[in-house]
């Protein structure tokens, strides 16, 4: 929109209108780019939150450098709330979502799931935590999230390939996981409708749907959400924000991490800021862009408000 004087649209391998940029809108681009209206702005009531089901306390992590990226942070998640951490990449978030998933170890603080503790300093167990309630979703669903040789149903139950719907004794039941695969292939829309599918070939929106998918599927009590549209086309933005805000109608504790400031303003009921690796503000949903920008950067919060 800011630089060209003609813009083309494709949709699934053809050319399907061409205007000029000055007499066009970014909503009638994303129509045309989807092949239906597309909601650009968030639409969901007033959240209702109600018991603590996330609760971190103290938290310092350091990375492989031995470096302090997350330093003394706590924070809490109620059900029914999506709790939204802004911060310029690089800040701690990773690191933050990461260990309170159990994949990264912390030095020292507590994390609370349903008031029971997660062992963060020792040897916490992803699995555990998976039958506990809590689903993450990486922010890297190529490295963290898939095993892109895999082929899509393989993927669909990656960290729940144990439980009992997918078993026939002590061996997977592959026709089971097919069928699963292919409910959830239609219900999230992913595209092409092929379980048989390698991941690899799968567009990247529609990769992102089935890592979110598996993980929403199970029904979690707290969902640990980072970048969810990272790479995702305009169509695929609006359904995994919807999905999203279903989660949290139903009673759901959502963390999100996101690098798009409009994603976090728009989803989050609450939204607390990092900088250099610890919570520097938390505001409301309706805080503004400057608001929020100035604390990312690190502006003290009194100065922030002013």
């Amino acid at each position: 929109m800011a630089i060209t004087d003609n813009v083309s649209v494709m949709r699934q391998g053809q050319m399907v209108a061409t205007r000029k940029t000055a007499e066009t809108t970014v909503e009638e681009l994303a129509e045309l780019m989807v092949g239906r209206r597309v909601l650009l702005q968030v639409e969901k009531g007033a959240a209702k939150p109600g018991e603590f089901k996330l609760s971190v306390k103290n938290l310092t992590v350091k990375d492989s450098r031995g470096v302090t990226m997350v330093n003394d942070v706590s924070f809490d998640v109620r059900a029914g709330e999506i709790v939204g951490i802004a911060g310029v990449a690089g800040n701690g978030q990773s690191e933050l979502l990461e260990t309170i998933a159990g994949i990264r170890r912390a030095e020292s603080g507590t994390v609370m799931l349903d008031g029971k503790p997660i062992d963060v300093t020792g040897l916490a167990d992803p699995g555990e935590l998976r039958d506990r309630g809590l689903a993450h979703v990486p922010e890297d669903r190529h490295y963290v999230g898939l095993v892109l040789p895999f082929e899509e149903y393989e993927n669909s139950i990656l960290g729940y390939h144990d439980h009992k719907q997918y078993l026939r004794g002590p061996f997977l039941d592959i026709e089971a996981i097919r069928a699963d695969a292919r409910e959830k292939i239609e219900k999230y829309d992913i595209r092409p409708a092929n379980e048989r599918l390698k991941t690899a070939n799968f567009s990247g929106g529609n990769q992102q749907k089935i890592v979110l998918a598996r993980e929403m599927e199970k029904d979690p009590g707290v969902l640990v959400v980072g970048q969810p549209t990272r790479g995702v086309d305009v169509g695929a933005i609006e359904f995994i924000h919807k999905r999203l805000i279903d989660m949290r109608d139903a009673g759901k504790a959502v963390l999100l991490v996101s690098v798009e400031l409009d994603e976090i303003r728009s989803l989050s009921d609450r939204i607390l800021v990092m900088f250099d690796g610890r919570i520097v503000g938390e505001r409301d949903g309706e805080a503004s862009e400057g608001e929020l920008g100035l604390l990312m950067a690190g502006v003290e919060q009194q100065e922030a408000a002013e």
